[in-house]
């Protein structure tokens, strides 16, 4: 499939020229102004201005082969992903946003796929800091003498040993071939580029907040409190066990208990006099027999005269 491209391709924006290793992958990502946010985009193939072959959209069809397209309208950007790549894979690709009424937007760019180590790689093209922290990002070039750069695509550069850029710094360690510092805030997630000479690689940042932890202290019993449970406890137990105890006696015992403990319910005349013929029952039968209980019997009845 062919489309017209107007030359105009304001309103879409991304790298120009990106180096991958032969069997790798790259993400490409392309930007565009809100105004675009829910056209069609998609990625084509070709260096004509004039005539590109549709590789996949975001419509349909979304993956072709080794390729796939994303779009992400709540941050204006469509990435294209492109892995097992060979040198055959090598060569122009747009970045288009489909115009009902006009000619379509679009933003070219130059792959190249070797079989060698390229002349600009990151180890990783998504990075990740946390809200007022650090992130580095490790860009490694072949070629010392080549001007490096860290570049916000649709933003502005630092240029190494340029200094600090507002909160950037760029460092460039010639040992590691490793350059640039980043001093984050929840502003600076985007895409990026690392360039060293005409070489771009693009870069995705996530900036994420800092999490605060919350120490909730959850009180406890007092020790008086524990005492008071664990005595309760024990009592409890020891009465069950009390109240269980089988009796050695031959004899039954008197089926209302009397307590050793003088009581203080004040008895009138009538229940005196039950309670001295119920002992005189009692005791002529043989059923009050231990000294101790016929003791608190007659406490009971000297309490009541």
């Amino acid at each position: 499939m062919c489309v017209f491209l107007s030359a105009d391709a304001d309103g879409v924006y991304t790298v120009s020229k990106v180096a991958v290793q032969s069997g790798r992958s790259v993400t490409i990502p392309c930007l565009y102004d809100r105004e675009y946010d829910y056209h069609v985009k998609y990625w084509c193939h070709g260096s004509n201005w004039n005539f590109c072959k549709t590789v996949v959209r975001t419509d349909s069809p979304k993956r072709t082969g080794k390729t796939s397209i994303t779009d992400d309208p709540t941050h204006h950007v469509f990435t294209v992903n492109m892995t097992m790549l060979t040198t055959w894979d090598s060569g122009y690709y747009w970045c288009a946003v489909e115009i009902q009424r006009g000619g379509d937007k679009g933003a070219y760019l130059y792959l190249s796929f070797t079989a060698d180590t390229p002349g600009l790689w990151v180890e990783q093209q998504e990075v990740a800091g946390v809200e007022g922290g650090h992130v580095s990002v490790l860009c490694h070039y072949n070629e010392p003498s080549s001007m490096k750069k860290w570049c916000r695509i649709k933003g502005s550069c630092v240029e190494v040993n340029s200094g600090e850029s507002g909160r950037s710094e760029m460092k460039d360690d010639h040992s590691k071939k490793v350059f640039t510092v980043r001093e984050l805030n929840m502003e600076d997630t985007g895409w990026y580029w690392c360039a060293a000479g005409k070489l771009q690689i693009p870069v995705h940042l996530t900036v994420t907040q800092k999490t605060t932890t919350t120490t909730v202290t959850t009180p406890t019993h007092s020790s008086a409190s524990a005492a008071l449970s664990t005595s309760l406890l024990v009592t409890t137990a020891t009465t069950a066990v009390t109240s269980s105890k089988p009796s050695t006696s031959k004899y039954s015992t008197v089926s209302t208990p009397f307590s050793p403990v003088p009581t203080t319910i004040n008895y009138n005349k009538s229940l005196l006099k039950t309670l001295q013929m119920r002992f005189c029952t009692a005791q002529s039968s043989g059923k009050i027999y231990r000294p101790h209980t016929r003791l608190a019997v007659l406490q009971q009845i000297e309490l009541v005269m």
